[in-house]
């Protein structure tokens, strides 16, 4: 029997703050999501790192091991595809929909020029006929089980805003709103005024995401903006991985580093497992760290020894608990 949570609500109303956990690839991976949620507490669900669509009638089953329900899921999750045929889409829904999966999300804000480029991420928005062809392929699919992720514009953050009323027209699960535009990146500060501004054009359900690394960060966000009840969390995560725990008010354990570091162990005997070559492993653990050096006091200081790390037994003697006190 599957082990899968898979997640099926559709158009439900979300009166308690609901936490997605944002797609980071290379690091939000279900290696990663199940290890964290065995040490932590976990988000109420979780979309996964994109998966790209590909030419012909049939799927490769490495493309859906990240989301296969026959392998341990620890979160309810939603499987984010990244493409600009419509063909193609369909082709890859359907593979969701033979593993028994409801929900798909469809990345239309992946920041990245190259991605931009050849129209797929945040490039799909710019093609209005294209995005067009992609959400009505998308919700035709799957019904009232389709949503979007996506960012106030490109160069600016206006163009979401006139795309509103097409993405209105579609019957969305909902629209996750990244709050900055694809130039910035991940830099700089997110724009709340644009956002404050863009959102209440939605008809569907808003997840916000952007910059949430502390308890404080959501609280502050609630109170500008009450009407939304969804917030999708990425980079603070990665940083701190206590910080559900911190967002839901549960007392950390005073052995807190201790937990920390059983999980990172965890994580790379389980990555040991899943992936070939310590080389691959060590780029997993460091694609991590690039996020997680900033939980420490010294921090940086550890960061620097990792990156020069070339064997495992080099990495865990940067790791230790000793170093990271």
């Amino acid at each position: 029997m599957a082990r899968v949570k898979l997640y099926k609500r559709m158009h439900e109303q979300i009166t308690a703050d609901d936490l997605c956990l944002a797609p980071l690839r290379g690091v939000t991976v279900r290696t990663f999501r199940n290890i964290h949620a065995k040490f932590f507490r976990a988000p109420d669900r979780a979309v996964s790192p994109f998966i790209a669509t590909v030419s012909g009638i049939k799927i490769k089953p490495i493309l859906l091991q990240d989301v296969n329900p026959a392998l341990e899921q620890g979160v309810p999750l939603i499987p984010q595809v990244i493409g600009k045929d419509p063909v193609q889409l369909r082709t890859l829904l359907r593979a969701f929909k033979d593993l028994g999966y409801t929900c798909a999300d469809l990345n239309a804000g992946c920041p990245w020029p190259f991605i931009i480029k050849k129209s797929r991420g945040a490039g799909l928005m710019r093609d209005e006929r294209l995005f067009a062809a992609m959400l009505e392929a998308g919700c035709e699919e799957m019904p009232e089980g389709f949503s979007v992720k996506v960012r106030l514009g490109i160069d600016k953050p206006t163009l979401l805003a006139e795309r509103m009323p097409l993405i209105n027209s579609f019957p969305l699960r909902e629209v996750a709103i990244h709050a900055r535009t694809a130039k910035q990146m991940y830099e700089g500060t997110v724009l709340l005024d644009a956002f404050e501004q863009t959102y209440p054009l939605c008809k569907h359900p808003v997840v916000y995401n952007g910059d949430i690394r502390t308890a404080e960060d959501l609280q502050r966000l609630k109170a500008r903006f009450p009407a939304i009840t969804r917030w999708m969390i990425g980079r603070g995560l990665a940083t701190n991985p206590f910080l559900i725990e911190d967002i839901r008010g549960t007392t950390q354990t005073p052995h807190a580093l201790e937990r920390l570091h059983g999980f990172l162990e965890a994580y790379l005997q389980a990555c040991e497992v899943e992936l070939h070559g310590p080389a691959s492993v060590l780029g997993r653990m460091k694609e991590l760290w690039s996020y997680l050096k900033d939980y420490f006091p010294e921090g940086e200081k550890l960061w620097n020894q990792i990156k020069i790390c070339r064997t495992l037994d080099e990495y865990r003697r940067s790791v230790s608990l000793e170093k990271c006190q």
